[in-house]
């Protein structure tokens, strides 16, 4: 059951933007973080339920991160997000684990309809 939550964008504004979208739904944001050093040690001190890890960072690859994340975390859900819709990038995050892929621009509806899937709501 997702209740927990990290976001993991470069972007401090779309970070603080969807954070706001899920408190006001009742989850609690437990880490914002920039980027993979930041995400890994604030996982190791709060973990989280659900990983929202986008796909472009200016210095690192995200589906770099996810494979690392599903290693040290393998139980932690992850949500890749992306603008880009290439079949390449979903079936290469299907493979290293991710459990599913939300594309920007999504809305709040969009994202909550993401998070009841993954704990088994319709």
């Amino acid at each position: 059951m997702v209740q927990t939550i990290a976001l993991v964008d470069d972007s401090v504004i779309l970070r603080t933007a969807i954070k706001n979208v899920l408190e006001t739904f009742n989850f609690k944001v437990v880490l914002e973080a920039g980027g993979s050093a930041e995400l890994f040690k604030g996982l190791s001190e709060k973990p989280a339920d659900l990983v929202l890890l986008d796909v472009f960072f200016p210095s690192e690859n995200g589906l770099d991160i996810l494979a690392q994340l599903k290693k040290r975390f393998p139980k932690t859900k992850v949500l890749m997000v992306t603008g880009l819709r290439q079949e390449t990038i979903l079936s290469e995050a299907q493979r290293l684990g991710a459990d599913g892929v939300l594309y920007k621009p999504f809305d709040t509806d969009e994202l909550l309809a993401s998070i009841r899937r993954l704990n088994g709501e319709f």
